[in-house]
């Protein structure tokens, strides 16, 4: 699988849509776009078709920089999560300086995969609405 910047953003949108559900800050009503906002789109292709999308924010703290995930969805039947992390780790190290990669997400499965990639769960996110 491979990955690049996103050519067709409608196309990487509707990837992306995938997420909305997921949003943990979020009520579900989000419009994909403002998950996208401010943050570099890429998409993920496998047998030279778009099956995935995903999107990558840096965060400035007074300890360093992180590369945030922001919102990521595909095709199902597709593990994206691996060529995700090795393109984020890679972009991190390489090209940002970044001293950690981070996601926020409510899928369990994710967390799964994401815990064999090297990733720990590190706090929780609660929300009260008023």
């Amino acid at each position: 699988m491979n990955v690049r910047p996103a050519v067709d953003m409608p196309g990487a949108l509707a990837h992306l849509a995938r997420a909305v559900a997921f949003d943990c800050l979020g009520d579900g009503g989000a419009d994909v776009a403002e998950l996208a906002a401010g943050e570099a789109v890429f998409e993920l292709v496998a047998d030279g078709r778009v099956v995935g999308a995903f999107t990558l924010g840096v965060q400035q703290y007074s300890d360093g920089r992180l590369i945030r995930c922001g919102a990521a969805g595909g095709e199902p039947g597709h593990d994206l999560t691996a060529a995700m992390v090795e393109f984020a780790e890679r972009e991190a190290r390489g090209r940002i300086g970044a001293r950690a990669l981070v996601c926020e997400t409510k899928r369990r499965g994710l967390v799964r995969r994401l815990e064999r990639q090297g990733f720990r769960v590190a706090g929780f996110i609660l929300r009260k609405d008023l």
